[in-house]
């Protein structure tokens, strides 16, 4: 029986892979409650992205798209909304303003936190934030308040799948993590844990939206406690799609051409000549 020793790189390689588990099942585990502290855990464990495209800028755009769909599924079905937005809503009610206007003014806030902490945001971020506001009024502009009971409840209910698939697709686009990355960036520049400035920042707004009468209800209660299964199925879904669409690009890589043949079936042999 052959005994295979395994050589120092596939030692290497299999340490790899354990720790990225390891960092996967963490984030699985130490998910936040809203669509920013989600984002920026994901962006955190995951490997850098070293190079930008249209794809994944049009990836982005599309996650960015859908949470504000999703945010505004939420305010039409007045059941309280993501634990975020619950603070962006007191914002709204106490300046006039629109409620994606309201969500770039506490983005803005925390944007200039970032940056007196050297955190500066990328162009992909701001565009992400942006989306975020215009989709948010578009689609509280286009939508009506149902009456019925079952039809906010699946309002709700499409509210965190939409969410969930644009959260997904943020995170699978590599580019843009929002302010909460960057804030958690700045403090573990300085020593600090990430994931409790992770949980100060979100039990903070969440908190403050609440004591200032913002839109908190049962809503806001089943997105934290739904977003986990919801975002880690939407996570799957997207990471299949890429392992099989390079699975595609390798085997198409690496078949081989059609071989001629002669006019009686037997296959042209042709003399390899060494490269130079």
């Amino acid at each position: 029986m052959n005994v295979r020793i395994p050589t120092p790189g596939i030692v290497r390689a299999a340490a790899s892979r354990a720790a990225s588990r390891t960092v996967s099942g963490s984030s699985q585990v130490l998910r936040g409650m809203s669509r920013h502290g989600i984002v920026a855990a994901e962006r955190i464990g995951a490997q850098p992205v070293a190079r930008r495209s249209a794809h994944r800028i049009s990836v982005l755009a599309a996650g960015a798209i859908l949470i504000g769909l999703g945010v505004g599924l939420f305010a039409h079905a007045q059941l309280g909304l993501p634990p975020y937005d619950v603070l962006v809503s007191v914002l709204r009610d106490r300046l006039g303003i629109t409620l994606g206007q309201a969500g770039w003014m506490l983005a803005g806030a925390l944007l200039l936190v970032a940056m007196s902490l050297r955190q500066f945001p990328s162009f992909a971020t701001a565009a992400y934030i942006a989306a975020n506001g215009v989709t948010i009024d578009a689609a509280i502009g286009l939508l009506n308040d149902p009456d019925p009971l079952v039809v906010r409840i699946v309002f709700v209910v499409v509210g965190i799948a939409s969410l969930a698939g644009g959260i997904a697709l943020v995170v699978h686009s590599g580019l843009g993590g929002g302010v909460f990355e960057l804030l958690m960036r700045a403090g573990a520049a300085r020593g600090h844990d990430p994931l409790r400035i992770r949980t100060f920042l979100e039990v903070g707004i969440l908190g403050t939206g609440i004591v200032l009468g913002g839109e908190f209800g049962p809503a806001t209660v089943v997105f934290a406690l739904t977003i986990g299964p919801m975002l880690r199925l939407g996570a799957q879904v997207l990471a299949d799609h890429r392992a099989g669409r390079a699975q595609r690009l390798g085997e198409t890589a690496v078949t081989p051409p059609l071989t001629p043949h002669r006019a009686d079936g037997r296959p042209v042999v042709t003399a390899i000549r060494p490269a130079a």
